[in-house]
């Protein structure tokens, strides 16, 4: 049930910043996670709290998922004071040390150098303990994400990459602008992987935490490839959602298989009584986070002082 509740709280936040966005409130873009919850909730509900977590553009579930406190992300997004950044970071680039949310990154791959920096400072610290990177398959592509998961199989460090293929890249299939399929890329660089129903939360709890537990073990990165699909659309920026771009048969199939959907059939609580109360919840972040002020421009260029070292800051 906690799970469940959890893909909902994503689901119905999302959903509010998307009427928000059409009313003009969110500053610049904004990437849904809407259909993809069950992959955040089941990766990092297999996660140490205490290990790191870089995330790309579509970051509001991962922060969620992690812990982060949802006002203070409904304030970041709004670009509203006491967000997780001060209100100064906007929707794609959130980031919460407290929770070991190491940040999040609006380039394409960029997270995943970030990530592996990280994985290296955690088999030099010897404690243990993982990093987990999440990126679409798009990324995968990218030169530097080739260049990453070479250096870290090779220096076989605590990485665990979470793939999450929605077969969309913007607004093309990713089918007609990639040779090879994201398991293909990566069984082509030996990499450990494991292909999972990313909208099964159970099925992909077990494949982290699996894949979690080589990493910790030293044997170096695994890559878990989690196929869902997005119920809305990669991105809006300004009023005016896109149109809708995707055949609406795929859109129909993918429907029939949403996340709360397969959870749901697994539970026997009122679910009704829940999204009341879930949707009561998210409602009060919401107000509560456009009746705080704007940031002080004052505070614009003013930025966080770090003390000793970022990374093992905390143990």
């Amino acid at each position: 049930m906690s799970a469940y509740r959890d893909m909902l709280t994503i689901r119905l936040f999302e959903e509010s910043l998307l009427r928000c966005a059409e009313q003009g409130l969110v500053p610049g873009a904004i990437h849904p996670y809407t259909g993809q919850e069950a992959v955040a909730v089941g990766v990092l509900g297999a996660r140490d709290p205490a290990e790191w977590v870089v995330s790309f553009y579509r970051c509001h579930g991962h922060a969620l998922a992690a812990g982060c406190p949802p006002d203070r992300v409904m304030r970041e997004v709004l670009g509203r004071s006491g967000g997780l950044c001060g209100g100064k970071s906007g929707s794609m680039h959130l980031a919460d040390r407290d929770h070991r949310l190491l940040g999040s990154t609006s380039i394409v791959a960029a997270q995943l150098p970030i990530a592996a920096g990280a994985a290296m400072a955690a088999r030099l610290d010897g404690d243990g303990r993982a990093v987990l990177v999440f990126c679409g398959d798009g990324a995968l592509g990218a030169g530097g994400a080739y260049e990453t998961l070479t250096i870290a199989a090779a220096q076989r460090l605590p990485l665990l990459v979470v793939c999450e293929d929605n077969g969309w890249q913007d607004q093309t299939a990713s089918a007609l602008v990639r040779h090879l399929s994201p398991v293909e890329l990566v069984a082509g660089l030996k990499l450990p992987y494991v292909e999972v129903d990313g909208n099964d939360v159970e099925a992909v709890h077990d494949a982290a935490d699996t894949a979690l537990a080589a990493c910790r073990a030293g044997t170096g990165p695994q890559v878990v490839v989690a196929h869902t699909y997005l119920r809305d659309f990669h991105t809006q920026l300004g009023q005016h959602p896109p149109p809708q771009y995707r055949p609406e048969e795929e859109r129909r199939r993918w429907a029939e298989r949403d996340p709360l959907t397969v959870a749901a059939g697994r539970l026997t609580a009122d679910l009704a009584a829940l999204h009341a109360e879930v949707a009561a919840e998210v409602d009060a972040l919401l107000q509560a986070a456009l009746d705080a002020e704007e940031p002080d421009p004052a505070t614009a260029t003013t930025g966080v002082t770090v003390t000793g070292d970022l990374i093992g800051a905390g143990r």
